[in-house]
């Protein structure tokens, strides 16, 4: 069953032939792709034109590029700076959804080399504060914190029991509108954390409700810092909220039980990086 390659350039996607079988290797190596679960992928997927476009300002090599038969159909706009000789293969409409069977599918999408897997020693020297997510488990959470980190400067994010095997994951990286290559992220333990941050001297400031100090005073802290944020329903670690040298909270209106975590984040970044 033949399918024809374009070019990212290429002007006639309608006269090209649409992969039509989840048979054609092609697809077979899409289908491999999706269901890998390694926590170091040689290639991954990502989808849409706004987050394969981030991913190359951020030096992600493509491998290859994919459309619908529906985005042709809708004159949907390829992603733009894609290299000519990257093979781009139309797909139809009823392959992709077989493919991506119960998970959400882009009218366009690309396959790619996976970068390094970020590590803690990344983070030393770095400017900027680092945010450590201790149990946040919310895909769409930690895309949005991650793009609120890249936005107000923070130097990487550490991720500490959040379910996930990569950060290079594909539901991270549609969260976080691709930028999830644009700074560190880091996948370690609760023990390894505690001593990178206290081996590089590197302050800890909890948020949590309780805490008396008002999160404006963070302004007074001068040195570059962890801001800690745990789960809306389990908070902090104790033993990560034992180490900590500030403990913030966010004053609230009565009867506000708590802001979610990437709200907090970001009103933490930001009163920090006023100082």
């Amino acid at each position: 069953m033949a399918a024809s390659t374009v070019t990212s350039e290429a002007p006639a996607y309608s006269e090209a032939q649409a992969i039509d079988s989840v048979r054609h290797p092609v697809a077979r190596r899409i289908a491999d792709v999706l269901r890998n679960r390694s926590s170091r992928p040689k290639i991954i997927l990502i989808d849409d034109a706004e987050n394969i476009e981030q991913a190359i300002a951020s030096g992600i090599q493509l491998d290859s590029l994919y459309s619908t038969t529906r985005s042709i159909a809708s004159g949907q706009s390829n992603p733009q700076h894609v290299s000519d000789d990257v093979p781009h293969h139309l797909l139809d409409d009823r392959v992709a959804s077989e493919l991506f069977g119960g998970q959400k599918h882009a009218r366009a999408f690309a396959l790619a080399r996976a970068p390094r897997t970020p590590v803690l020693d990344d983070l030393r020297g770095t400017r900027g504060d680092l945010v450590v997510l201790d149990g946040v488990r919310l895909v769409g959470n930690i895309g949005a914190i991650t793009r609120t980190a890249c936005g107000l400067g923070a130097a990487g994010i550490i991720l500490l029991d959040s379910g996930l095997r990569t950060t290079f994951d594909r539901r991270l990286i549609r969260a976080s509108r691709g930028l999830v290559f644009s700074l560190p992220i880091v996948l370690t333990s609760r023990t390894e954390c505690a001593q990178f941050l206290q081996h590089e001297r590197i302050s800890i400031a909890t948020l949590s409700a309780d805490a008396e100090s008002p999160l404006r005073t963070i302004r007074s802290v001068t040195d570059r810092i962890a801001i800690v944020l745990g789960s809306e329903r389990n908070g902090v670690s104790q033993g990560l909220n034992d180490l900590a040298n500030h403990r913030y909270s966010i004053p609230m209106t009565p009867g506000v039980e708590s802001l979610n975590v990437s709200v907090a984040a970001g009103i933490a970044l930001y009163e920090h990086g006023a100082a």
